[in-house]
C-alpha cells in the first residue's frame, strides 16, 4: 500500500470495502427475494380438501380407486388423506376432421376421473401443506399411490377447506 492509500499503486483500499459492501447487499438481497419462505402458520392440523384430476386413464385404473382408499403422492410416501369422493367421465380428446376443423370428442375406453381427498396438514398464508412441508397447490402435478393403484399423472384441481 502506498502513501495514498492505494494496493498496489493502483486500487484504493475505500473503493474495495465500498465494492464488498455494495456486492454482498445486492447477494443479500438476491437470495431474500428467491429463496421461499414455508409461511405463518394459520391453522395447524386443520382438515381441507384436495380434488385430484387424473386424464385418459383407461378402466381398470378408475376402479381400483375406492371411497375409503387411503392415497399418497409418489415421492414423499406421506399420506395425503383419504378418499372422500369420485366422479368419472368418459375422457375427451381432439379429433381433427377432414375439413380442417377440429372439435372435442369422447374418447373410448378412457375415463378422466377426480378423486376428493380428506387431508390434515396446516394452512398457511402461502397454501395449503401435508406432511411438514409438503406444498399442495391448485395445477400442480402430483404421481398419486394407493394401496391398489398408481396413477403417474394427475393435476391437483381443487384445494381448499370447504368440499367442493
Amino acid at each position: 500500500m502506498d502513501k495514498k492509500g492505494r494496493i498496489f499503486g493502483k486500487i484504493s483500499i475505500i473503493d474495495v470495502i465500498i465494492v464488498v459492501t455494495i456486492l454482498a447487499v445486492a447477494a443479500g438481497f438476491v437470495y431474500r427475494q428467491t429463496s421461499e419462505s414455508i409461511g405463518a402458520i394459520i391453522h395447524a392440523d386443520t382438515p381441507f380438501y384436495v380434488t385430484i384430476q387424473g386424464t385418459g386413464l383407461r378402466h381398470f385404473i378408475v376402479d381400483a380407486v375406492d371411497v375409503g382408499d387411503v392415497v399418497y403422492r409418489r415421492h414423499s410416501r406421506q399420506p395425503l388423506g383419504r378418499v372422500v369422493d369420485i366422479q368419472v367421465e368418459t375422457a375427451r380428446d381432439l379429433l381433427h376432421l377432414s375439413d380442417g376443423t377440429v372439435t372435442l370428442a369422447p374418447h373410448e375406453g378412457r375415463y378422466d376421473i377426480f378423486i376428493t381427498v380428506e387431508a390434515v396438514g396446516s394452512v398457511r398464508d402461502i397454501g395449503f401443506f401435508v406432511g411438514g412441508n409438503d406444498h399442495i397447490a391448485r395445477g400442480s402435478e402430483v404421481e398419486l399411490v394407493s394401496n391398489r393403484v398408481f396413477i403417474p399423472t394427475a393435476e391437483v384441481y381443487y384445494v381448499g377447506e370447504a368440499r367442493p
